[in-house]
């Protein structure tokens, strides 16, 4: 009888929560009215051809299609057409629309466009689901040390509280992918290029991919800080280098592959907004002309296209046009959306952002030394004197691990903002797609506790999955058996009902994260 690696369930369990999530939002799209949102909904070319095909496409897919999901598709479709797309960034547009032009070869002959973008935006999707959640369980694998708590952590990630937005047309699934390698490769080569350059790639997704650079710098300190003890205790030996020398040595080791790493994220944001610059920012009639019906679209709402001349943005200092749009549009400001009634919003936000809470303030009360020393143990463990080794017992497994550190302020960083300066249920969402660390305490709260075997003192953990299981490639303890912890209940309730109510929200146009 075939056995399954850990790994191999955790793809299983991946396809089995896309296809669960793609049989629901069907079935919630045809059972359940639409909510009539005040949102945007793209205008459809009134002589596209719509053929049975294109309609077997809507009952199938169009629950996916909903909120901002619209403005990826129009993306797609049209390209930046008028000013407040410009909040979207444009790689994942891109790939969609890269992808329908091949699987458009042979399917535009029983499908419109459009259909052919809709059935790509959701295959691009599922595949980097799949990927994402391979690659996440590297990565929780090599940081936390822990087969059991990597393995968790990988299957909460397939039901994660915002699984809705990993498979509609939404950039998340794509950001996801793109961070969580980065962070792999990151942690697991020497080189950090092309960590950098993922990241970069992950700018040109979302926004917030920007954060990322404090990885890149982050890595860069750790480098700095090996280094310096290298030459140190080198120098110290022979007695040639004085300790000036060995710190001017380590800037010039560190700080061009820092600039470079950095210019890596940045990059890709800087010309995104300049292409915004150039294309809105031109005399009255310079640019071509929209299709009627988007003319007539965005005539009727006041919109501004590039044909209508100058934007108000391009004489601001600096003229970034996502500042802008995000402030007049979406009116993102420090404590710009502490309203009453936005208290529904704040409550659906609010199991997310205790999670993210609870576990830096944990992390930091059971570890404070390594938040005093910035996680960075690495340097005295290879290069340090037998007294710096001794002073710095820090734990190397588990969800206090010293490598836990940067993703811990990371999450915490990324949470303030949330809680502080956007839309608030937007929370959700951005760190599920951008923070490991959710996953990991969450994992911690659903694992069975160590117990110590045979009266030893050194406690060892139950294994990750049990032998029955790892013959059958969908069945997980996690699932089928209640944690025993009634914190680990309540985690795993969480995530289970948020993907069950998000998708029945999110395919009828009610409000979610």
């Amino acid at each position: 009888m075939k056995t399954y690696t850990l790994q191999e369930k955790v793809k299983g369990v991946a396809v089995a929560s896309r296809l669960a999530l793609l049989l629901l939002q069907m079935v919630s799209n045809l059972v359940f009215p639409d909510h009539q949102a005040d949102a945007f909904v793209s205008p459809q070319d009134p002589e596209l051809p719509v053929s049975p095909a294109d309609h077997i496409v809507q009952w199938v897919l169009g629950g996916l299609v909903r909120w901002d999901a619209h403005y990826f598709m129009h993306i797609a479709q049209y390209g930046y057409t008028h000013e407040n797309t410009l909040a979207f960034f444009p790689l994942f547009p891109l790939l969609v629309r890269c992808v329908a032009a091949v699987i458009g070869l042979p399917l535009l002959y029983i499908l419109n466009y459009y259909s052919v973008l809709l059935i790509s935006a959701t295959l691009i999707n599922f595949i980097l689901f799949v990927k994402t959640a391979d690659v996440f369980h590297k990565l929780s694998d090599y940081v936390l040390r822990d087969e059991s708590l990597a393995y968790h952590a990988a299957l909460l990630f397939c039901i994660n509280p915002a699984s809705v937005f990993f498979s509609a047309p939404y950039s998340e699934g794509l950001f996801a992918f793109l961070t969580f390698s980065a962070l792999l490769f990151n942690e697991t080569h020497a080189s950090s290029s092309y960590g950098a350059t993922m990241f970069g790639l992950a700018s040109a997704v979302r926004s917030n991919g920007l954060v990322n650079v404090g990885f890149v710098l982050y890595r860069k300190l750790q480098d700095c800080s090996n280094y310096f003890y290298r030459i140190r205790n080198a120098t110290t030996e022979s007695g040639q280098l004085s300790l000036v020398l060995v710190m001017l040595l380590t800037l010039n080791y560190t700080l061009i592959p820092l600039l470079l790493g950095c210019c890596a994220v940045v990059v890709p944001f800087v010309v995104f907004q300049m292409w915004c610059y150039v294309t809105y920012c031109k005399e009255e009639g310079s640019a071509p002309t929209l299709p009627a019906h988007l003319e007539m679209f965005v005539r009727s709402n006041f919109l501004h296209s590039p044909d209508l001349g100058e934007a108000e943005w391009c004489y601001s200092f600096p003229p970034l046009a996502y500042s802008h749009v995000q402030d007049k549009y979406w009116d993102v400001g420090f404590l710009r959306y502490y309203e009453f009634r936005q208290v529904p919003n704040f409550i659906l936000a609010m199991p997310m952002v205790m999670l993210v809470i609870c576990h830096a303030a944990l992390y930091m009360v059971d570890n404070p030394q390594i938040c005093w020393g910035l996680g960075i143990p690495v340097s005295l463990a290879e290069h340090g004197t037998e007294r710096e080794k001794q002073a710095l017992p820090w734990p190397e497994r588990g969800i206090n691990a010293w490598r836990v550190f940067i993703y811990t302020a990371h999450s915490l960083c990324l949470c303030a903002f949330c809680v502080l300066c956007i839309h608030v249920q937007v929370t959700t969402r951005l760190l599920c797609s951008s923070c490991p660390v959710v996953y990991w305490f969450a994992a911690h709260l659903v694992t069975d506790p160590s117990k110590p075997q045979g009266g030893r003192e050194k406690a060892i953990r139950p294994p990750a999955e049990t032998q029955a299981n790892l013959t059958k490639r969908y069945k997980v303890a996690l699932f089928s058996e209640c944690p025993k912890s009634f914190w680990g209940q309540v985690v795993l309730s969480y995530f289970v009902m948020y993907f069950i109510i998000g998708v029945v929200f999110y395919s009828n146009f009610l409000p979610w994260t």
